[in-house]
């Protein structure tokens, strides 16, 4: 009995190394998956926004854990023909980055407020 529970432990923890899990920084929700990442001319996108603003976006085809949030628009769309709300973390509402909304949907989310551990570590958070 004692080797089936060694496997098994094995078997957890292998799982664990290839999560692809990415959660929210701010506080640890689950938010995406790496396995659902999208090429758009590329995975990540340097973008500045009207006001002089620069993100790193990384596309995602799904995104259960952020919301949708707002009108949308086409008015400074990073993506041609594709209209844009804001992507809020539905754990604690934090700016996570935009819903595209156009032949097909998809998230563009800032690179450094998704986090591979579920431990938050953005501001505010302990530790």
């Amino acid at each position: 009995m004692l080797q089936i529970a060694q496997e098994f432990e094995h078997e957890i923890q292998l799982a664990e190394k290839t999560d692809d899990a990415l959660y929210c920084r701010a506080c640890g929700h689950l938010v995406t998956r790496r396995r659902w990442l999208l090429d758009r001319g590329g995975i990540e996108h340097r973008l500045t926004n009207p006001l002089g603003v620069t993100f790193t976006v990384i596309c995602f085809i799904a995104a259960p854990g952020a919301a949708r949030f707002g009108t949308p628009t086409r008015e400074h769309s990073w993506f041609e023909g594709y209209e844009w709300c804001f992507a809020l973390c539905r754990g604690c509402e934090a700016h996570l980055g935009w819903s595209y909304h156009g032949t097909t949907e998809f998230f563009g989310l800032i690179k450094d407020r998704l986090s591979a551990q579920k431990t938050p570590t953005g501001p505010g958070s302990e530790g």
